[in-house]
């Protein structure tokens, strides 16, 4: 029986990325998928590097969407939502590399699957092809991400990471964009996630579906101590966001009576000022986050 192939829509942001987002491209083109039912829209983030200059001399084809400064993950990826036209939106990063049946497999999963959901895929290492991650599940008492443990079958999941997540059109609308607020990165894709949890849609890992990926090739560029001041920024936020107040008790208790002495003291972590500068960060945006949960809650 013949497919009918729909369209997709593959979305992801640059910011210096260099030679990543041409093998990502590269990896596209040799997608086992009709490219006639494929677009590229690409955000650039003001990037300096001359890697947008390639994308235009190499890719005639892909859209470049420049921006005037760094906006993060979550509004670049926004941007290129509003402007696609693709069934599925295929969000992922400049530094993953499409395996020749990834795409379609998700695809394929989504079509058949008779529930509205959020696919991902998983990833694996460059150069060892071991498992790098896939579908997460979320405690909100420890504020740990635990990666899924079936590894051939397809799982129902808290999360499904941002570099390879499938998600149908028509639930932007019902679930609404990525959360700006989870700036300049981390943290945006479980948000997505658990807002779709609520409203009753499920995030399903495919680990049939594999990607390449080089792993953390923009949030590396960081200082190790900014590093660690956005992770925990973005991860208090999140929990502000959609813990309740029994849950953001017990994390607090739990993360500074046990995680942060043995990380400071055993793994001789240098986090205690990155995490006092995303406490006061919180405390400065909470407002903020107050009015982004009531749109959930």
């Amino acid at each position: 029986m013949y497919m009918q192939f729909p369209t997709v829509s593959i979305l992801f942001a640059i910011y210096n990325g260099g030679r990543n987002p041409i093998d990502c491209i590269k990896s596209i083109y040799k997608l086992n998928y009709p490219k006639n039912k494929l677009e590229i829209i690409v955000a650039d983030n003001n990037s300096t590097d001359g890697s947008t200059e390639k994308i235009k001399k190499l890719f005639s084809k892909v859209t470049l969407l420049h921006q005037k400064k760094n906006l993060g993950f979550a509004k670049a990826i926004n941007i290129c939502i509003k402007k696609s036209k693709g069934e599925y939106l295929f969000v992922t990063n400049d530094d993953i590399i499409f395996t020749k049946d990834s795409l379609k497999t998700l695809v394929l999963y989504a079509q058949n699957n008779k529930f509205s959901a959020i696919y991902g895929g998983k990833q694996i290492v460059l150069k060892t092809k071991k498992f790098l991650a896939g579908g997460r599940s979320f405690s909100f008492l420890t504020g740990k991400q635990q990666f899924a443990k079936s590894p051939n079958k397809p799982v129902i999941c808290d999360q499904v990471d941002g570099c390879a997540m499938l998600i149908p059109r028509n639930l932007i609308a019902k679930i609404g964009y990525f959360d700006e607020g989870f700036f300049p990165a981390y943290f945006e894709d479980l948000d997505f996630c658990l807002r779709a949890k609520k409203l009753s849609v499920q995030t399903i890992y495919i680990p049939k579906a594999v990607f390449i990926h080089k792993h953390a090739q923009t949030i590396s560029k960081f200082p190790k101590s900014e590093v660690y001041f956005i992770g925990f920024k973005n991860k208090l936020r999140l929990l502000l966001k959609h813990s309740t107040p029994l849950q953001l008790l017990a994390f607090f208790l739990i993360h500074y009576l046990i995680t942060v002495p043995a990380r400071t003291i055993i793994k001789k972590e240098p986090i205690l000022i990155p995490e006092l500068r995303a406490i006061i960060w919180n405390i400065t945006n909470l407002k903020k986050t107050l009015t982004a949960r009531k749109k959930v809650y």
